[in-house]
């Protein structure tokens, strides 16, 4: 579930194809139908005096680049003559490009940034400008505006899900953890929580029927756990697709291939199945990621099917969006289910499942207190497995340390046996001296590198010198 909160002074416009986007109130957001929108703010002289575009591209020809430079030709209705200078690449695989533009407009002089998305043939156009004049402080708020918005139960508002009448809706919280609330219909039964496997590992659920039965709805899955891809490397440890995976006995993850989108879902027996994707959500979901660092990939889509079950007749659909991040430099990699939710009802209790569907994920919301606490378990967690993993690394280096000075002393008195010598060392002065094999006893001559070998342990007569016993070094 899209997990938001709405700012002081925000309002949240619900759009076709399950669009959801937050602005500022006062702000016009401006539907275009596939995912597309236009979030602006009017001047006193009816033109606008801030501008945000969202641009999902079904077909991108060249390279993300050469959109971001056309934009003033592509959309000359937003951004009439705009000149496009810093064009830059950001990323290769996705292909990621952005750029500094300026136009004039309404007698006013523009400024703005347009960025490109496209992996395969499919992108993204993200731009946003503003008057000169405006720019410092609206350019922080057109950057909320695309940071926060999202695509929610595509199926509810493009059929007229939100057209049903709501029954009386109250907040419900996570009694396991406080970590969310949702509102959901007053006297239905509700269970679920967060579930947390381990420090890392916790996956919310939320579990919704109406007191006849007709109705289910589900946000989340607690039952799908953290997936690693399968490898050579896995293998040759034993461990085999199917099995789970772990390293210290507590984060577990299922070892599996990665199963895309609608593929993850697997329906039983079942009619009418409708599968549908849809790569604009998909790529605003690696974008954001790019953002941050993380190269991923995401593939979202929505299933709708007729099923028979004990109780009857039952409409179906569910959403999901899985991601997956390989292992930079290697084989293998990870992936889970970022979003799963749907609902299964009679046929015509249908349109009052889509629409409480689709307000309880769009109101979906984690406590922020919460959100606090689970940072610090995970730093102190990660703190913790790297003090482990420095101790851990100490003793291996230790113990190479060891074995290979014991191998080099063995090879070393190995080397001089085949040689005929044997290792000496003095006592006073703690020096190590090679000298040939064929006496029980060694003595130095003082202030000389000379030995005096002998089979007796009385020191050997060597008139006008002072000799020192030597001792074995090995």
């Amino acid at each position: 579930a899209k997990r938001i909160a709405i700012p002081s002074g925000w309002s949240l416009f619900r759009g076709s194809g399950g669009l959801v986007v937050l602005h500022p109130k006062g702000w016009q957001v401006q539907d275009r139908g596939n995912g597309s929108f236009i979030a602006y703010r009017a001047g006193a002289g009816g033109g606008a005096t801030a501008v945000v575009l969202v641009e999902p591209i079904p077909k991108i020809e060249g390279r993300s680049a050469a959109v971001v430079e056309a934009i003033g030709r592509i959309y000359p209705e937003l951004f009439p003559g705009a000149g496009v200078e810093d064009i830059r690449n950001i990323s290769k695989e996705p292909d990621v490009a952005t750029g500094a533009m300026a136009y004039s407009a309404g007698g006013n002089a523009f400024r703005g940034q347009a960025m490109c998305f496209r992996h395969g043939q499919h992108g993204v156009l993200y731009a946003m400008a503003s008057t000169k004049a405006t720019w410092p402080e609206d350019s922080r708020v057109m950057t909320r505006i695309l940071q926060n918005f999202f695509y929610s139960s595509p199926a509810s508002a493009a059929e007229g899900g939100t057209e049903a009448k709501l029954p009386r809706m109250v907040p419900w919280r996570d009694p396991l953890e406080n970590a969310f609330t949702c509102p959901v219909p007053s006297g239905w039964n509700v269970e679920g929580g967060l579930r947390r496997f381990s420090t890392l590992d916790v996956r919310p659920e939320l579990l919704v029927t109406s007191p006849d039965g007709k109705i289910l709805i589900r946000i989340g899955d607690a039952f799908i756990p953290p997936m690693i891809l399968p490898s050579q490397l896995l293998q040759s440890y034993g461990v085999y697709e199917g099995r789970w995976y772990s390293t210290d006995g507590i984060n577990r993850q299922f070892v599996m291939r990665y199963l895309p989108g609608t593929e993850f879902l697997r329906v039983g027996e079942v009619n009418n199945l409708q599968a549908r994707s849809f790569p604009e959500l998909s790529q605003h979901e690696q974008l954001r990621a790019q953002q941050a660092g993380i190269v991923s990939r995401v593939d979202t889509g929505e299933l709708t099917f007729d099923a028979r079950t004990e109780e009857g007749a039952r409409k179906g659909y569910a959403f999901v969006q899985t991601n997956m991040v390989p292992t930079p430099g290697m084989p293998g990699g990870y992936w889970n289910v970022l979003r799963f939710h749907g609902y299964l009802s009679t046929p015509e209790s249908e349109p009052l499942a889509r629409a409480l569907l689709y307000k309880m994920v769009a109101e979906y919301q984690v406590d922020p207190n919460w959100t606090a606490q689970q940072l610090r378990l995970i730093g102190q967690t990660s703190q913790i497995m790297s003090q482990t993993s420095n101790q851990i690394s100490d003793m291996i280096a230790q113990s190479f340390k060891e074995r290979s000075e014991a191998q080099e002393r063995m090879f070393g008195k190995t080397t001089r046996a085949i040689r005929g010598e044997v290792l000496l060392r003095d006592p006073d002065t703690g020096e190590r001296f090679e000298v040939g094999a064929g006496s029980n006893y060694y003595w130095r001559v003082q202030g000389e590198e000379r030995f005096v070998g002998s089979d007796s342990p009385d020191s050997p007569s060597l008139p006008g010198h002072w000799l020192q016993k030597m001792l074995p070094a090995e």
